[in-house]
């Protein structure tokens, strides 16, 4: 799991994090925002894209986002809170702010932009459902992802297009940079996920410890700015389109139902995660 977006840029200015306190009062959620926050806009370092009040009395969201990706944050009493809102019955408050009040993705933009930028790795038959899979080479959901997908790969119903990234480990980095410079990215993929240890959630492949590519290291990076645009807090993300030119994304691993309509052209299920 990736740092969180406000923990990231609280370390890279110099502040810590504010002790909870009481949440007692209530105000609109036009309050001023926390002096901390106020800093980090004013500074540049993130930008808030909307403000909302929340169920919680006195507490204030705020949207925030940067180049790395969309956050929700809180303020009260001039606090300021990075984590999760659960309420009193188990929900994750957080989780619906973030759909309810951040911008709408624009994948198109986003698939073309991965097009542009070329070291995807290609797979399937042309005329395939095409997916776009944000993949680490140390994921194990990953790895299940791949263990499904492969069969509709070779069978011809399916076409994939992987998106490499590096952050799970600090293995992950050196092995997605030797997948894509591989004589081969693609045998080096299924290298990694064939061999993979699910012991100790692994990629099978051996980091080339001389590579140091600076033009595939900003790919990586240009690829996780790609998954933070789409909403994706991790990996597998997925990139899938209705065949008339309409995209939408999936976090986390889906059902292997999502993906057998999917590879068939049928009507997907409302949650592709289960």
């Amino acid at each position: 799991m990736k740092l969180s977006l406000l923990r990231r840029c609280l370390v890279g200015f110099g502040a810590s994090l504010l002790a909870w306190s009481a949440l007692a009062a209530t105000r609109p959620s036009s309050a001023p925002m926390p002096p901390m926050l106020t800093s980090l806009v004013s500074a540049g370092k993130v930008k808030v894209v909307s403000q909302f009040a929340t169920e919680v009395p006195g507490l204030t969201g705020y949207v925030v986002s940067n180049k790395e990706g969309t956050d929700v944050v809180y303020g009260e009493h001039g606090y300021l809170f990075v984590g999760h809102v659960i309420s009193p019955k188990g929900a994750d408050l957080t989780d619906d702010y973030r759909k309810r009040f951040s911008p709408k993705p624009d994948y198109a933009a986003v698939v073309r932009e991965l097009e542009s930028t070329g070291h995807l790795i290609s797979e399937g038959r042309a005329t395939a459902p095409l997916l776009y899979v944000f993949a680490d080479p140390n994921c194990i959901f990953c790895y299940h992802f791949y263990k499904m997908a492969e069969p509709l790969v070779s069978s011809g119903r399916l076409r994939l297009r992987w998106v490499l990234v590096g952050f799970l480990q600090s293995s992950s980095a050196a092995k997605a940079t030797t997948i894509l410079s591989a004589r081969s990215p693609l045998s080096a993929l299924h290298m990694d996920e064939d061999h993979f240890d699910t012991a100790h959630e692994a990629g099978g492949i051996a980091p080339a410890r001389s590579l140091h590519d600076k033009v595939l290291q900003a790919v990586l990076k240009q690829h996780l700015s790609a998954m933070d645009a789409v909403g994706g807090i991790g990996t597998p993300t997925l990139l899938y389109s209705d065949g008339r030119g309409h995209w939408g994304a999936v976090v986390g691993l889906p059902t292997s139902d999502w993906l057998n309509r999917y590879s068939a052209g049928k009507r997907l299920p409302a949650r592709p995660n289960g």
